[in-house]
């Protein structure tokens, strides 16, 4: 029996482009709202900073078909469990586990510097690392440059295929990721 095909999905600069617009050469489909910061983090007037959301639909249909194919799609973001709140906010977003430095060893997690635990890096590598078995197909989408460094020899000593697609964080996923997105589900889900 062949491995479940992986997703790890990272959110802001992947599913969430970074700006104001997004550009419609890229998606006619954008759209936008703000949800309050995850964390309850106020600006100088006390008020909860509400944080501009902005997606394509053409991408969420893309999240969606690869679980209905039978992918194991995680989120692998600093949103970690506050990712659930984007179910209220993002109409056709499928509900997703995430994964984050609890599925490591006490000793891997110690080795962790804590205050960098909201900015992507090390600690998406270790938890990939964990959680990824070495055979099976691996899609990541991640705009983190540090991250694509830090895991390119795991990646590329796994013997599974892995696919690695960082976006450009203004942007997000644009048609052509897309497109390798459905490619990759249709070689090795189902």
């Amino acid at each position: 029996m062949s491995p479940t095909p992986i997703w790890l999905l990272d959110f802001d600069g992947v599913l969430n482009a970074l700006s104001k617009a997004g550009g419609t050469s890229y998606w006619s489909d954008w759209r936008s709202a703000r949800i309050d910061h995850p964390h309850g983090e106020t600006n100088r007037k006390g008020n909860v900073i509400r944080l501009p959301l902005l997606w394509s639909d053409t991408v969420i249909a893309a999240v969606d078909d690869a679980v209905t194919a039978g992918v194991d799609v995680r989120w692998l973001s600093t949103w970690r469990g506050d990712t659930e709140r984007l179910l209220d906010v993002i109409p056709g977003l499928p509900e997703l586990p995430w994964l984050d430095e609890s599925i490591l060893e006490t000793t891997a997690a110690d080795g962790l510097d804590p205050s960098e635990r909201m900015y992507s890096g090390p600690w998406k590598v270790e938890v990939a690392k964990a959680y990824v078995p070495d055979d099976a197909p691996l899609l990541w989408t991640e705009d983190a440059f540090e991250v694509d460094v830090l895991s390119e020899s795991w990646r590329r000593a796994r013997t599974g295929p892995t696919t690695f697609l960082r976006p450009h964080p203004m942007q997000g996923l644009i048609r052509k990721h897309v497109a390798t997105i459905e490619e990759w589900v249709a070689d090795y889900a189902g």
